[in-house]
């Protein structure tokens, strides 16, 4: 040190000294202390926020896990259903040969179980096969009266359905399909933070 600032100190009291020294460890400590409160405010708040944010992930993944079960869920009774409808339209493999009836017997014709294979009606003409037509053919004059109640028949009135439709009306409802899955999603996470 040099002599100006020993002969300065030596010049005050000594109890002046031992104040500043008191004070400059006081403030010192203050300062430790505030700076370790900060801090530890700042690592809970932290530790807050990432255990908020895990929450939030996982009911995310919840609710995504949810929708893939319910879009599993969808394709599987979309494809059940159209399984079923295949087969209900494949037209069926009809035989050109009648199978013959079996032999009747004199007691099933005693007892009344005679079947339509044991029928004495003679089979209705085909119409498949090509008939003659008379030369001086006349068009119709005009078409049965129909009773005043009749309901019309829905698979002779409906038009046939294009590709093109088709595929409207399954992106129409696909988009229907995620809009109610956003819309259950909004009130999940609205029920959630209602809690």
């Amino acid at each position: 040190m040099s002599a100006w600032l020993i002969r300065w100190l030596g010049a005050l009291p000594l109890r002046w000294i031992i104040s500043s020294l008191v004070a400059a460890g006081l403030f010192w400590t203050g300062y430790r202390l505030g700076q370790q409160g900060i801090q530890q405010a700042w690592d809970a708040d932290r530790q807050q926020q990432q255990t908020t944010a895990l929450q939030q992930s996982l009911q995310v993944a919840q609710v995504q896990t949810r929708q893939e079960q319910i879009n599993q869920r969808i394709t599987t009774d979309h494809d059940t259903r159209k399984t079923q409808l295949q087969r209900l339209w494949q037209p069926q493999k009809v035989s050109s040969i009648p199978a013959p009836a079996p032999p009747l017997s004199a007691s099933s014709l005693a007892s009344g179980q005679c079947t339509d294979a044991h029928s004495l009606r003679e089979p209705a003409p085909s119409t498949n096969e090509p008939g003659p037509v008379s030369v001086d053919a006349q068009p119709a004059a005009g078409v049965d009266a129909t009773a005043f109640d009749a309901l019309p028949d829905p698979a002779r009135v409906q038009n046939a359905v294009s590709c093109e439709q088709l595929a409207s009306d399954a992106a129409q409802t696909t988009l229907m399909v995620l809009s109610f899955q956003r819309w259950y999603a909004e009130q999940t996470k609205a029920a959630g933070g209602d809690r």
